[in-house]
This record gives structure tokens, sequence and C-alpha cells, in this order.
């Protein structure tokens, strides 16, 4: 990790968050990355700028700085599991662009960099330092994030797509940026509109990443969000297709980086009545506490992220604090609307700021 200043420090101790990421760099933000036998995450990594680090992450011109936030084995499907840190110092050069298969699948041979880059301008081969950052953790779920030493923003930047290459299905998204690690501007509406495709033809999943002032923490990140429906603002529900309102949601959390099912956020009872789908309004917000009882109250119409009270247990950091939320969609056989279809509908929305 690169030196921190005492002022920095000093700072992050007063607001309970890490002083790694908070000093001025470039920074690029890659909120979802899954790695199992047959998925595989691919990066894009664009570098614009010679304000870079050396190998021991001081100011220089070689080196971009990448962690990757895990979670791995049995926890990557554990939501409330926290996430593992692993991170290097690995080549670059001005006008960049690093293509990485995260789990090594794609370029065995090459460190995980693909599409025959050269290794000239950016010696990266010449290294020996292997870019697939989740090579040895698969099955495993988190984010990546990268920056540089410049001190202004836009001289980084990205792309992601998820691709289970064993079906041929993908999904992708453009990596955040922002010139330190304060990434809590990139929390997802709350609430969002959303709506809900029939549950016994296609599966609706929510990927959730909580984002913080310091979206760079030392060591691990246990950040922990929620999300719920909460469409009526006054309490849990949701409404089915001929606008009925139907209640009986289940809040979920979670910590660091988690999938959340959308039949998970809904009770039994309210399953059933809602079948053929509908739309709710997905809250997502930052937790200080792992209370199960915690829940916004009081909500208007009109808010966007404005719940006015949590109980005692758990309470929001800011008002712009939450969680940046995607969300899945794929059918389960092979129809759409009950009619035949030839291949997999596989469709992502990251919901935005």
């Amino acid at each position: 990790m690169f030196a921190k200043s005492t002022l920095a420090s000093a700072v992050a101790a007063a607001i309970g968050v890490s002083a790694v990421g908070i000093a001025q760099a470039d920074s690029v933000f890659f909120p979802q990355v899954v790695l199992s036998d047959t998925v595989t995450t691919i990066a894009s990594v664009i570098n614009t700028t010679a304000s870079n680090w050396d190998n021991a992450g001081n100011v220089s011109t070689t080196h971009l700085h990448y962690r990757f936030y895990y979670k791995a084995g049995v926890n990557a499907s554990d939501a409330t599991a926290s996430c593992e840190e692993y991170d290097e110092y690995l080549p670059t050069s001005i006008g960049d662009i690093q293509t990485i298969d995260l789990s090594g699948h794609f370029g065995a041979d090459t460190l995980g960099v693909l599409f025959n880059d050269p290794s000239i301008n950016n010696n990266w081969a010449a290294t020996n330092r292997d870019y697939a950052f989740g090579r040895n953790v698969a099955p495993a779920r988190g984010y990546l994030y990268v920056d540089n030493s410049a001190n202004s923003g836009n001289t980084l930047g990205g792309e992601a797509f998820v691709f289970e290459f064993g079906s041929g299905a993908a999904w992708g998204y453009q990596a955040y940026n922002t010139n330190n690690a304060n990434y809590a501007w990139a929390a997802s509406a709350s609430p969002s509109l959303v709506p809900l495709m029939p549950f016994g033809e296609i599966t609706t999943a929510f990927f959730v990443t909580p984002v913080s002032v310091d979206q760079a923490p030392d060591v691990a990140n246990d950040y922990r969000a929620r999300v719920e429906f909460f469409t009526s603002m006054q309490r849990g529900d949701v409404y089915d297709r001929d606008e009925n309102l139907i209640s009986g949601t289940v809040p979920q959390d979670v910590v660091c980086v988690a999938r959340i099912d959308a039949m998970d956020l809904l009770s039994d009872g309210a399953m059933a009545r809602i079948a053929d789908g509908g739309w709710a309004r997905l809250l997502n917000y930052r937790l200080t506490s792992n209370s199960s009882t915690a829940s916004p109250a009081n909500i208007n119409a009109t808010a966007t992220d404005d719940a006015a009270s949590l109980s005692a247990a758990a309470t929001k950091l800011t008002a712009d604090d939450g969680a940046v939320v995607i969300k899945l969609e794929y059918n389960i056989g092979g129809t759409f609307n009950g009619e035949s279809v030839g291949g997999t509908y596989n469709n992502a929305i990251i919901y935005q700021p």
C-alpha cells in the first residue's frame, strides 16, 4: 500500500474510514466481478496519463495499483460475509489498454492479458506478474478498484462484462470513475422503479455493492447495505400487473458485495399473488449495524434517498451512502411470454445514481 500522510490518517480516524485512497488519485471502480468454473469477468482498463506509480507505490510513471475485494469459496454466495482484499502494482503506460480475464480461464499463457497485447510500450510480459486476480480464488464474487497518481479525474476508464462461456450468455457495464476513492455518489437511486418479470419463466436478481467515501479500505471490506421493496412508501409492498398493491416483503442485507434474488425480497404469500410479475420501488441504504429490525420509516413519495428514521440499532451514514445495484434477468427455460425462443435471454441493467 502507498504511504499515508499524518493528516490523512487523522482525518480518516475521525470519520471512521481507512486513509488509503483518501489521498488525491484518479481511480476506476468495477462494482461486480463474478468468477466460477463456467463464468468469468473480462475487464478493460484504459489509462490516459503518465501520472502513475512504481512497483512499490511511489509516484512514478510505470504502474497502476489494482485492488481486488472478493468473497471466495462458500463465502461467494454468503450475502453477509466480509470481502478479503488483494492488491498489486502492475505495469502500465500512457495511452494503454489492458483487457484482462480476471479468472485466468482465457489468456492462461499470457498472465490473463488478452488479445495479443504486444508488450512493447507497456512491457507487462517482462515482469511476469499475473493480471488474473481471481485465478486462485474462484468461485468468487467481488469488485475491482484501480488507481493511478493523477490529481484529476477522467484519466482512467474501462468496461467489464460477465461472461458465462459455457452457454455464451453475457452482460456488461461501464466502470465508474472519480479523482479519489469516494464512490458514495455512485449509489443507485433509492428508490428505483423496478419492473418484475414473471417468476416462473424469468429469474430476476440484484447484484448489490455497498459504496462509501472510501471504496479502497485496507485489508478487508465489511460495508453493509440493505435492499428492500418499499413501494407505497409507507410499508413493504409491491404492485401486481393490474395495479393491486400486495403487502409482504422481506429486507435483505449485503456486506461488501452479493447477489440477492428478487424472490428473496418477497414473502411466500406475496410471491403467490404476483406470479406474473409487476413492479416495485427498490430501496438501498447503508447500515452501521447488522440489526434485522432496522427499517426506513416515514418516507414520503417524493424522497429519493431520504429515510427519515431508522431503528436505533442501524442508521444511515450520509444522504448519498447506499449501494450500486445491478438488476439481472434471464429465462429459466425455452420460452419468453410463454412463447418458444431459440436461445438465452440474459440482460443486466445498472440502476444509476
